[in-house]
């Protein structure tokens, strides 16, 4: 027969063990909340090591060796120091669990109370220490056997009033736990309670201190299932903003594609207008602020059963009730967003607005993607018109989306194939009529036509296969200038234009010097390109770049400067050796518009700038251009893009006999 202390010795070891070999499994789990596991950790093995101390006591209890004697006075003196320590990692446990840290600066919720536990804990162990000397709390009489002292009951009230303590911070933010997390919690009071009632009544067994292993065992085993949501919670948030990611509203469709609801709902894509001047005039850290901000005011704009998400950069996806989404739409026409400037702390308030996508769902049978790529084309009609808010999917728009979707495939088939190639532009300088550089432009030999990078770079930039362009153009261009050095020609700077969708690849500028090394032509033929208009990245990923291609020897243009978002602040901020003037100046001869040039040419002059204009057709805009002292021209007037072997016959002839050689 199993006697009542067999059982109570199996259940001290058992629990120890299982606190030990959880301490380990957690140990080697993953966690991206590292306070968190050192906290959890810290109860764990506290835990099996008072257990274990208990369990040692009770196998050394009336042995009469010395050495068994010592070991028994140690862990039981362990036992008490430990209950304490407990209750200091209990409670740090509720702080994490309740405000995500354990700290007790000035504003830590509860302060108060937390300092008072971190008192209690701290009076526990003086009088732990003192008891080793007095017996207040224990004694061993002549016969080294175990004695309760006066103040005993002290040793247990001590961790019940930080455990009641504890337990009235979590009782008072509760709406921050489920009630099973909330039971769970309020176990580590409760069963001690319970246990130390037990042990009052039944003298010489442990069952206070087995009742605190079951509740630490079961506070383990409710943060493992926590843990596991939060990182399942974590796959489909995005960080920067708090809201669904990618993951999180695609998951949403495919557990709604089937069902009927799906068609009460409509997707709304839409991108916040002008941001890049938030980024500029705020700084980027700041337009983060602004981002997070913006997504916790929208959230409160949308319903339990509806879903709000950022896609990247400063475009967003709302998936709303069809009888919402003008209401939703309307919010979009202008709301304010506070958040608090990272340089100086203070509250700061801006309106934003955005354009939107629209696609009202009419279909069960549709994948996620595929409805994101409806509301994804409607957004794209938004932002090509430019002054409208908002486009609704028609099915207009539906058979572009097809017909779209047979060109990526095409555009695919034709990168595989080597179908783009480049054309030269000359740049010519109109004071000695001669060449003086080139534009790499992209063509597309596809089906026997030679089509212009308007039927297919916005393809190319929405679905990212623009880098590889990007680099296979480059790659073409450093083996065209390789032949034409070994055939004898003098060969001017070429420029090969680069997306700002490569600034996604940190090591960009790594890249493209490989490919030129590689050709073993000189660095200082090759120019980068970057194109002006794209919002994508920050200026500060935009500057990285430069830098990084600069100090490997290139020069860099800023291409299509004045157009769409440009900004003084990209003159300022990233250090370019050349700039672009966009055609659109060129075009006009409104005094407006010159007026605007001039100063963009005296701009770009006084900070050492060289200046190239582009798109220029006529003689008139030469000459205006010329009285400006812009002296490099490319475009119709002199030349179109030629291909390679019509611009090696250029190459052999470079000067220009035309109506127009300046004479200033």
């Amino acid at each position: 027969m199993v006697d009542q202390f067999s059982i109570q010795l199996s259940f001290l070891i058992f629990e120890s063990v299982f606190c030990f070999l959880s301490a380990l499994v957690y140990a080697v789990s993953r966690d991206p909340f590292k306070l968190r596991k050192k906290v959890v950790l810290s109860l764990n093995i506290a835990c099996g090591a008072m257990l274990l101390c208990e369990y040692l006591f009770y196998v050394y209890k009336g042995s009469t060796g010395a050495w068994d004697i010592l070991v028994m006075k140690i862990v039981n003196a362990a036992v008490y120091y430990l209950i304490v320590l407990l209750l200091l990692a209990y409670a740090m446990l509720v702080a994490v669990r309740l405000f995500a840290r354990c700290d007790l600066g000035p504003d830590m919720p509860c302060r108060k109370r937390f300092i008072a536990v971190t008192a209690v804990v701290g009076l526990g162990l003086a009088l732990v220490t003192v008891s080793q000397f007095t017996g207040i709390y224990y004694s061993f009489d002549s016969n080294h056997v175990y004695q309760r002292g006066p103040l005993f009951w002290l040793a247990a009230l001590i961790p019940t009033i930080g455990a009641l303590i504890v337990a009235s911070i979590i009782v008072e933010h509760r709406d921050k736990i489920g009630r099973g997390q909330l039971a769970v919690l309020l176990s580590y009071l409760v069963l001690p309670m319970v246990g130390e009632l037990f042990q009052v009544i039944f003298y010489g067994n442990s069952y206070l201190n087995i009742c605190m292993g079951l509740s630490v065992l079961l506070m383990f085993f409710e943060n493992m299932v926590h843990k596991e949501k939060e990182i399942v919670r974590a796959s489909r948030t995005e960080v920067r903003t708090g809201l669904a990611n990618e993951t999180g509203y695609i998951e949403w469709l495919r557990d709604m594609k089937g069902k009927e609801e799906l068609k009460d709902y409509a997707v709304i894509i839409f991108d916040l207008r002008k941001f890049s001047d938030v980024n500029r005039t705020y700084g980027v850290e700041n337009g983060n602020r602004v981002l997070a901000s913006f997504g916790s005011v929208m959230l409160t704009h949308v319903g339990p059963d509806e879903i709000l998400g950022r896609q990247y950069g400063n475009q967003f996806i709302a998936i709303v009730h069809k009888d919402h989404v003008d209401g939703f739409l309307n919010i979009l026409k202008g709301i304010d967003v506070t958040f608090t400037d990272v340089s100086t702390e203070q509250p700061e308030t801006i309106t934003l607005s955005a354009r939107a996508g629209v696609y009202l769902i009419d279909r069960t049978d549709l994948d996620g993607e595929d409805i994101l790529i409806f509301a994804g084309q409607a957004l794209s009609e938004v932002k090509a018109r430019e002054t409208e808010d908002v486009v609704w999917l028609t099915q207009e728009l539906i058979d572009s989306i097809a017909s779209r979707k047979g060109l990526e495939g095409e555009i695919r088939d034709g990168l595989k194939k080597g179908e783009f190639i480049p054309y030269y532009q000359p740049k010519v300088n109109i004071k000695t009529g001669k060449m003086c550089g080139a534009e790499a432009l992209s063509r597309w030999l596809h089906g026997g036509e030679v089509l212009f990078p308007g039927k297919f770079i916005e393809i190319m930039e929405a679905n990212g296969s623009i880098r590889l362009l990007d680099m296979d153009i480059l790659k073409t261009v450093c083996a065209d200038i390789a032949d034409w050095l070994r055939m004898g020609l003098k060969v001017p700077q070429i420029s090969v234009n680069f997306s700002r969708r490569n600034l996604s690849d940190p090591d960009l500028a790594a890249h493209i010097d490989n490919v030129v090394s590689a050709s073993g032509i000189p660095k200082e033929l090759i120019e980068i390109e970057i194109t002006e208009s794209s919002d994508e990245f920050s200026i500060e990923d935009l500057s990285r770049f430069v830098d990084a291609i600069r100090s490997l020897g290139y020069k860099v243009s800023i291409d299509d400067f004045g157009s769409k978002s440009s900004s003084l602040s990209l003159l300022r901020d990233v250090s370019f050796d050349t700039l672009k003037i966009d055609k659109g100046f060129v075009d006009n001869s409104k005094s407006k518009d010159v007026k605007i040039l001039t100063n963009i040419v005296r701009l770009a002059s006084a900070i050492d700038m060289e200046i190239v204009a582009e798109g220029v057709e006529q003689k008139g805009q030469i000459e205006t251009l010329d009285e400006l002292g812009v002296d490099v021209i490319q475009g119709f007037y002199f030349d179109k893009a030629l291909p390679k072997e019509v611009m090696t016959e250029r190459l052999k002839s470079p000067n220009y006999d035309c109506e127009f050689v300046s004479t200033i």
